[in-house]
């Protein structure tokens, strides 16, 4: 008959992970899609937004849906309402960067007008998050995104302020009043294009966009024969253009 023999040594422990530090990046999940960590956040967000409303989407779910920590999360925004603003001034602070620098050259003002409407319906068109559904949540309405509403004020204000030039050198000013009238229809032309990113392919988007300036124009009363070669002449405008490298940070 056997006795089992008590240990007289502590069994070897096998060595545990450290920790990395709270708040640390780890590697997001290879998804083959070409988004920094970063991007895919602010992806994973609009959908559930979208989905499931803001107030009942979790930093965790969001997390969950990226395949990442949520300490690699708050690496990235400090909460969720930083994501929310996040995503309403990638659209809005591009088009005042590119504005201040259309304000610079030496453009008619027609043109001048028209490389803004290019310019911002691109962005709007080609933006990966479903801000048709961000745009309308209620708690916009509320203090803690005044900033972004101000952001939408100035831009409108900007339209306005191309608008007028462009009709003045265009039109006699009597005229040029009367059509001012009906300026906020050009930026209210440009933010619809919002909704229209998910209807059919990026060939139908592209023809939106083309659809949509030549419409902006025809709203200041340039003549049809002096569509194309204004369009041209702010898509070439548009080429010595070279957006602002965003602030230093994790992407």
């Amino acid at each position: 008959m056997t006795h089992d023999v008590p240990r007289t040594e502590a069994e070897p422990v096998p060595p545990q992970p450290r920790e990395g530090r709270p708040g640390r990046p780890r590697s997001a999940p290879k998804k083959h899609n070409g988004l920094s960590t970063r991007e895919e956040i602010l992806r994973a967000a609009s959908r559930l937004f979208g989905e499931q409303g803001y107030a009942k989407t979790t930093t965790r779910q969001i997390a969950d849906l990226v395949g990442i920590k949520q300490s690699t999360m708050y690496y990235h925004f400090a909460d969720k309402r930083a994501l929310l603003a996040s995503l309403l001034s990638s659209t809005v602070t591009p088009a005042l960067e590119c504005a201040g620098w259309l304000r610079e050259q030496d453009l008619d003002p027609t043109v001048r007008l028209c490389a803004l409407v290019a310019f911002d319906l691109e962005t709007l068109l080609k933006d990966r998050h479903n801000l048709h559904v961000v745009y309308h949540l209620p708690e916009l309405e509320e203090d803690d995104f005044a900033s972004t509403r101000s952001a939408q004020t100035t831009l409108r204000d900007v339209y306005r302020e191309f608008g007028h030039a462009a009709l003045t050198s265009m039109h006699p000013p009597r005229e040029a009043e009367q059509l001012a009238e009906d300026l906020d229809l050009l930026f209210a032309l440009v933010e619809a294009s919002v909704s229209q990113r998910h209807w059919g392919g990026e060939q139908n988007r592209a023809r939106y966009a083309q659809s949509a300036l030549r419409g902006s124009l025809r709203l200041l009363g340039v003549p049809g024969h002096r569509i194309p070669q204004t369009v041209a002449r702010a898509e070439q405008a548009l080429t010595a253009y070279r957006p602002t490298p965003g602030p230093p940070g994790p992407r």
